[in-house]
Formats: C-alpha cells, structure tokens, sequence
C-alpha cells in the first residue's frame, strides 16, 4: 500500500487550496452546455466511444457537475454519476432535475458487489495522499468480472519534468520560508508509475492514450501556468503557450499532455 517512490507531490496553499471533495474536477464555467460540449472536445472522447459498453450500468465515480454523465447518456449511454461534493450535485439538479447525479463517496460506493458494467474515473485517484488503492478496490468490488475501468490522472510529462514541477517546488518553498501554510492537493504519476498501482489491483490494461483538449483547446499548459493563458478565454493559450503547445506536441502528444487515460480490464 501507498505511493510509488519518486512520485511529484504537488502542494497549494491552504488558504486557495480547492476543498478536499471538489479536487480534480474540471473547473465548471457556469454554463453547463459549454461545459457538456468539451467533452467531444477531449482527446480521450474516442476511447469512451471505443470502449464503454452499450448495455449495463456505468459509473462516473467523482463526476463533478456531471458534464460527462449528461454527455453519455445523450450518446444513449446508461450512466450515473457520484460525487462527493454536494455543491455539484445540487448544481447539476438545478440544471436537470433528472439527472441521475448521487450525492456519496467513491470509498463506499453505495451499489452491490459486481453489479457496474464500466467506471470512469477523471482526475480522482491522484487526490488520495495515502494512495489509490482503497479506491481501485472499490472499483474491482463493484465491477462485474471483466469489467471496463477507464481513469485518468495527472501525469507527469517532458514539460512538466523539466519545467513546470521544479517552479512548483522552488515557488512552494518560499512559500514555507514566509510562513505560508500549505496542504498537500495531487500526485503527478509518471505513467510507468501509475500502470504498476493498476495492475497491483488486479487491472488489465487495454490500452492508454494522451487526455487533453483538442487545439485550439489546451487543458496541461493552461493548468500550469497562468502567464501562457490567453486572458478572459478559458483553456485557451497565448501566443507563447501555441507556440510549445504546436512544436512539441507535434513531436509527440505525451510532451505536453494534462494526463493520461488509462482504459483497463477487471
């Protein structure tokens, strides 16, 4: 049990640190359509499509404000969603009434042993500081044998190796000399790291693919740094940020990627 030795462990502090039960969701704007509409806009929405079965039941477990369950069940998908923070949910109610959103915690996933077809976890396993395996053997109680886990988590990338985490960690320590309190907020896996926690849980894995927006989109830089934003246009970069963006991610997309989908077999 645990974290993998050499695993980046990303602080914030604790006065701006999102709550603990709304970390990892992506930001919502307020306008739910815009918001259901990145979804087609996501490098991983062919996977979903590849992947997901089209009959069963299907977990969103830590669904934010639910873009992705609206945006599957519109596909024809049977899914629901759970999420920890009641915020999202009641906002996600208020949008739809009908929306098959539950308030509850994906430790104790309220559904019987073996009775989900398929999970999707988005940005929620990094959040656990003592690690992810309490929640991946939730997911394997509740997956029928065979079953779909499609996760991702933040990972840690060329850019962000180099670049990105070492400002972090320069940044958080001058914080710490002024006295600034910090709390503890991801893990950045690298992917070798995180495909040995799943297959440590019983997961076979099918395949992985880069997750991030779709250009002109960008979801990694964006994330990282404020100062390659394009400002007043939400995931969308300067001129600088277009310009690493466009050169190393036509190299490869694992440069400068957000994350990494996972999509693995129970």
């Amino acid at each position: 049990m645990g974290v993998p030795r050499g695993v980046y462990k990303r602080y914030a502090p604790a006065a701006l640190s999102t709550a603990r039960e709304e970390r990892g969701q992506l930001g919502g704007s307020g306008d739910f359509e815009a918001d259901i509409a990145l979804c087609e806009k996501q490098t991983i929405e062919p996977l979903f499509r590849k992947y997901l079965p089209r009959t069963g039941k299907i977990l969103e477990a830590g669904a934010g404000r639910g873009r992705w369950v609206f945006y599957l069940r519109r596909k024809g998908y049977d899914v629901v969603g759970l999420e920890l923070a009641r915020s999202d949910v009641e906002a996600a109610k208020a949008f739809d009434p009908r929306v098959p959103l539950e308030l509850g915690d994906v430790l104790r996933c309220p559904y019987a042993d073996r009775s989900i077809a398929a999970v999707i976890s988005l940005g929620v396993m990094e959040h656990f500081e003592e690690g992810p395996q309490a929640a991946l053997a939730e997911v394997r109680r509740i997956l029928r044998p065979g079953g779909l886990l499609l996760v991702t988590v933040p990972t840690r990338d060329f850019v962000r190796a180099v670049l990105f985490n070492r400002m972090k960690t320069a940044e958080n320590l001058f914080r710490k000399i002024r006295g600034t309190p910090l709390e503890f907020e991801e893990y950045r896996y690298s992917r070798r790291q995180f495909t040995s926690l799943l297959r440590e849980a019983g997961f076979e894995i099918l395949e992985k693919a880069p997750d991030d927006f779709l250009p002109p989109l960008n979801m990694g830089l964006y994330t990282d740094s404020r100062f390659l934003r394009n400002p007043g246009r939400k995931w969308e970069l300067n001129t600088a940020g277009n310009l690493i963006n466009d050169t190393l991610g036509n190299i490869s997309p694992w440069l400068v990627c957000s994350g990494t989908l996972w999509v693995c077999r129970a």
